[in-house]
């Protein structure tokens, strides 16, 4: 039997998941076609992928740039596996920043048409740049992933 570090594996599930997404036929323009070939791919490699392009977004440009990239679409998934591998504070922040980004508080199909082309305002901007400075200690990959 194969030992493999969290790292290694982290990395292969991506790999794949990268690998499944270039290679499916989709619609990217199409917020329920996009979420539905990331809904085809295993747990394990579904909530690497969206967890390593929150970490990235994140890391890039914040908050902003990973609701503007439409993975805020994926925020909801985020919190429930984040809560799951208590990483509760980082479900928290992620969790707090939806009320920014979706004041209306819609659900489900309205939330992800809503998140996929958002664009924010320069208020919701501000208000997520406050959130960005307590990400940076929560959300990092090694810190997620070693709960």
């Amino acid at each position: 039997m194969e030992n493999i570090t969290n790292r290694a594996l982290i990395s292969r599930l991506y790999s794949s998941a990268e690998e499944q997404l270039e290679n499916a036929n989709y619609n990217a323009t199409s917020w329920s076609e996009w979420y539905h070939a990331v809904q085809g791919l295993t747990g394990p490699e579904k909530m690497v992928f969206v967890i390593v392009k929150m970490n990235q977004r994140i890391t890039n440009g914040g908050f902003a740039e990973f609701y503007e990239a439409s993975f805020g679409i994926f925020a909801p998934e985020i919190i429930y596996v984040l809560n799951e591998i208590k990483a509760t504070a980082s479900a928290e922040i992620i969790s707090s920043s939806l009320s920014v980004v979706n004041p209306n508080g819609l659900l489900d199909d309205a939330y992800k048409a809503l998140v996929f082309n958002i664009y924010l305002s320069e208020a919701q901007k501000m208000q997520l740049q406050s959130q960005d400075t307590v990400s940076y200690t929560h959300l990092t990959l090694p810190t997620i992933c070693s709960v």
